[in-house]
């Protein structure tokens, strides 16, 4: 009768040990595939920093460039004026 007990006992510890085993893979793997799609997230927004920087560089490009034909048009517009001042 105790060698049974015996056996019972050494088989719920085997199954007890079995289970902590397989909880620590699993928290393992979740942490790994956790750290995977963090550092894959990370470098998503790396990628769309850079890409905001350059379109923020060509937005100020081109920000400049209208700047300035503005200042032509508006320079044009003021002579077109004085001349027709003149004409009457």
């Amino acid at each position: 009768m105790v060698e049974d007990w015996t056996g019972v006992i050494f088989g719920m510890g085997v199954l007890i040990l079995g289970t902590i085993l397989v909880v620590v893979v699993l928290l393992v793997a979740s942490s790994l595939a956790k750290a995977k799609v963090a550092r894959r997230d990370e470098e998503k927004l790396e990628e769309l920093v850079k890409r905001y920087e350059a379109l923020s560089t060509q937005l100020r490009e081109h920000q400049e460039t209208l700047a300035a034909d503005t200042g032509d048009v508006r320079r044009r517009v003021v002579e077109i004026e004085r001349i027709l001042r003149e004409v009457d």
